[in-house]
């Protein structure tokens, strides 16, 4: 009796369902490659393909299909690169210095006696003081003038009343009329130099004696350091003689310069 209960429970229940099936892994698209027109068959020479003469000459065009061999094959389409232009002779590029051409410098500097007699020659070491201005005609030499004054001697007084000591200072004054300067043709921010030159020279005394003018000449050497496009700085040394009241008197001259330029 309870075998026959349990066996028609066993054929009422259902069937269980199938499992279903694995789905096939997606496959990626084959990359469609041509074929090259004049592939050539086993056992036989390739055939190489000329372009019409006209289109020999003719840059690519941009905008055209990959199939026509513009593009290369997996490239992100850009277009090869336009002929490079024709070369450009060096006589042609125009070469501009960037040194000026005109320049105006102030000077400070040191003036002692070398030899000669007096009143050419100084008889104090003395600081003085000048400027000087000029054009570069080319980048090798330059014209300009240049002024200079500094004490040139000096004079103690004794007086008697009121009892005291004065002193009193001459001075020599430097204009340069012209000189010419020649720099050295080196490469870089330094530009040495040498000039020759002279003027007129005028020499206040110390003692009440009225001016004598007279002539002065100077050979000068230094050089010029670029600290930017238009100013310098510079250090010189300057031999000068003096023609003065009928005596010739050397001297010497150091100092800086600062100088701008356009």
């Amino acid at each position: 009796m309870i075998s026959s209960i349990l066996l028609a429970v066993l054929l009422a229940a259902p069937a269980p369902a199938p499992a279903p099936a694995p789905e096939p892994e997606p496959q990626a698209d084959p990359i469609p490659v041509a074929a090259p027109a004049n592939d050539p068959g086993p056992g036989q020479a390739p055939v190489r393909v000329e372009p019409p003469a006209a289109d020999r000459g003719t840059p690519p065009n941009p905008h055209a299909r990959p199939s026509e061999g513009v593009y290369a094959v997996g490239s992100s389409g850009v277009a090869p690169l336009p002929p490079a232009p024709p070369p450009v002779s060096p006589s042609t590029i125009r070469h501009d210095s960037w040194r000026g051409v005109g320049w105006l410098a102030v000077r400070l500097h040191v003036m002692g006696p070398l030899a000669g007699d007096t009143p050419g020659r100084p008889t104090v070491i003395a600081l003085g003081g000048g400027a000087e201005g000029g054009w570069r005609i080319r980048q090798w030499v330059a014209v300009g003038t240049g002024f200079s004054r500094q004490p040139h001697e000096s004079y103690r007084d004794q007086l008697v009343n009121p009892s005291q000591v004065v002193k009193r200072n001459g001075y020599m004054s430097a204009w340069d009329l012209a000189f010419v300067r020649l720099y050295a043709p080196v490469r870089g921010r330094i530009d040495p130099f040498i000039d020759l030159g002279g003027g007129l020279g005028f020499f206040e005394p110390a003692r009440n004696r009225p001016i004598l003018v007279g002539a002065t000449v100077r050979a000068s050497a230094g050089f010029e350091a670029w600290v930017s496009r238009n100013v310098t700085l510079g250090l010189f040394g300057v031999y000068r003689a003096n023609f003065m009241d009928e005596s010739i008197g050397h001297a010497w001259q150091a100092g800086l310069n600062l100088g701008l330029h356009w």
